[in-house]
């Protein structure tokens, strides 16, 4: 058996998101050399990308056993501990990756979606520069650039990476959902949802894709269309800003209650109690029926002509 070659096909089978086919020639490249490192860790991503965690951690524990140096190993293990919610332990793992090789971009892609994660803003946009002068033709890396200004606001530069990361590669699907986030923010529902629509064509259960199709439910929602932009433009203050912006608020709703009260306008301050109220539940609930609408999206992956 060629191992090179069938390992080279395995990548190929990942990249096109033939995940099925990569584990069937895995586990027979595995069956003829079971203490393959490279196999182990490739079994690993495409068990991770299928949601088994527990499965997949075992196969890069396996694989990291067989050679602790090796760097496929602790990227899958980067992503186990992230889908883990376990950060502390992924930031030792993206750590390792940087020390053992500095120049790979996708390093910096994982270094900078971690710090998305842990809230770290203003740290996100360095390894996002880093992976772009390593691979500036990257649709990963143009889409995560676009992502992020269009996190920050600036859409006319969101755009910009989108329409490069297109132009590199028109089906990825990163660069897809990119764009349909740039369109979602800039009000254009149809032309975002055909976005995630082609994106979901290409990978019916990207959680990209299916995220951007529940925002854009939300968005054309009566009900979560408010909380949507709501959440938007308070995500793009940050979070120490929003903590500020509600305490004001909260400041401003006491002083109005109190003036109406001393002005014996006992009706109007009810009223607005009552309003007060019902913008807290709002917010309050608001997050947990966008979950609702996106666990919808990620449990019915399979695609349908009017979707």
């Amino acid at each position: 058996m060629d191992i090179d070659r069938s390992l080279d096909m395995v990548q190929r089978q990942i990249q096109n998101g033939q995940l099925d086919g990569a584990m069937d020639l895995l586990r027979q490249i595995l069956s003829y050399d079971p203490d393959l490192p490279d196999a182990h860790a490739y079994l690993s991503l495409c068990l991770l990308s299928k949601k088994r965690l527990h499965a997949s951690q075992q196969e890069a524990d396996i694989a990291l056993t067989l050679d602790p140096g090796f760097e496929l190993a602790h990227y899958a293990l980067a992503n186990i501990c992230i889908a883990l919610r376990k950060f502390s332990k992924a930031q030792v793992h993206v750590t390792q990756l940087l020390d053992m090789d500095p120049n790979h971009a996708s390093y910096y892609l994982l270094q900078a979606h971690l710090y998305r994660l842990l809230q770290k803003k203003n740290a996100i946009l360095p390894p996002l520069q880093k992976a772009l002068e390593l691979d500036p033709e990257s649709p990963e890396v143009l889409s995560e650039l676009s992502e992020y200004h269009a996190d920050r606001g600036d859409l006319e530069l969101a755009q910009q990476f989108a329409d490069e990361a297109l132009r590199h590669e028109a089906e990825n699907v990163d660069a897809l959902v990119a764009m349909g986030n740039v369109l979602l923010h800039q009000g254009l529902i149809e032309e975002a949802r055909e976005h995630a629509v082609w994106a979901l064509r290409h990978q019916p259960d990207s959680n990209s894709a299916l995220a951007l199709m529940a925002g854009i439910k939300a968005k054309s929602s009566p009900v979560l269309g408010i909380w949507w932009r709501y959440n938007v433009w308070m995500s793009r203050m940050g979070s120490t800003r929003a903590v500020l912006v509600l305490l004001l608020a909260f400041v401003v709703y006491r002083l109005m209650t109190m003036g109406f009260e001393d002005l014996g306008h006992a009706d109007a301050a009810g009223m607005l109690q009552i309003a007060w109220l019902g913008i807290v539940f709002y917010t309050f609930i608001g997050p947990s029926l966008f979950n609702k609408s996106l666990q919808k999206e990620l449990s019915g992956v399979q695609l349908k002509e009017d979707f």
